[in-house]
């Protein structure tokens, strides 16, 4: 080939061993269009209407599949439900996937009264119930095929500037940790969960830190950035071939 574009570094290190020479291996990461998810207050109507008012908001925003373990977002809930201070945390959960209906029967079977299901909303509403977050949790089980992998919904938070807390290992949390937008907890462990929620909540001022942080790191990921590097990219090859 004469080019070939991944969307990580770990994709072209795999081809890399496969063969390609490295020169002819780019790396363009998924990004954010900042023109649509960009700083908001909170949308109060929704907020009201979800029950979130004067709460801490940990939100997951994405699809409820197998991948994702969720259920550590319901023992961490369920952990926070039963300390002194529990009933100023809130957990936020949009999005629809395979898992979806097991999630919601498990909280109600256990009794969770911080946990808030939403179901998936219109692309251009989405915006609105991420600024009711006041931390975003991206997660994915505990495993070495995800360690390759970089969730999108990473770009979104920094273009929102909602600070994260990512159980994801890998590459992406080299990212989170570069561009210092958050914290990093091992996947699957609620009780580490539960520690960075608690610790944030107490620290407005290291929260306003990974606000800012996530704003000026979506400049590098913006979509028309990105955009522009394809088109050097293909620039390059065009040179060479004529």
């Amino acid at each position: 080939p004469a080019r070939v574009i991944r969307v990580t570094h770990s994709y072209r290190e795999n081809l890399q061993r496969r063969g390609i020479p490295g020169d002819k291996i780019g790396v363009i990461t998924n990004g954010v269009d900042i023109a649509q998810f960009k700083p908001r207050p909170k949308d109060e109507a929704l907020e009201t209407a979800l029950g979130l008012q004067g709460k801490f908001v940990a939100g997951y925003v994405g699809t409820h599949g197998m991948a994702h373990a969720l259920e550590t977002l319901l023992d961490a809930a369920e952990k926070l439900q039963q300390t002194p201070d529990g009933d100023q945390y809130r957990f936020l959960l949009l999005g629809d996937g395979a898992r979806k209906a097991a999630l919601v029967s498990d909280a109600q079977s256990r009794g969770l009264r911080n946990v808030v299901f939403v179901d998936s909303v219109p692309k251009d509403q989405v915006p609105r119930y991420w600024s009711l977050l006041d931390v975003s949790v991206i997660h994915l089980r505990k495993t070495e095929l995800f360690t390759t992998v970089i969730p999108s919904k990473l770009f979104e938070c920094m273009g929102m500037g909602i600070p994260v807390l990512h159980g994801v290992e890998g590459e992406s949390a080299g990212i989170v940790q570069r561009e210092d937008v958050g914290r990093v907890f091992e996947p699957e462990n609620a009780d580490a969960l539960v520690t960075e929620i608690v610790d944030l909540s107490n620290a407005p001022e290291r929260l306003a830190h990974y606000r800012a942080r996530g704003l000026d790191a979506a400049k590098r990921y913006d979509r028309g950035a990105l955009a522009t590097a394809m088109l050097e990219q293909l620039q390059q090859v065009a040179a060479k071939a004529a």
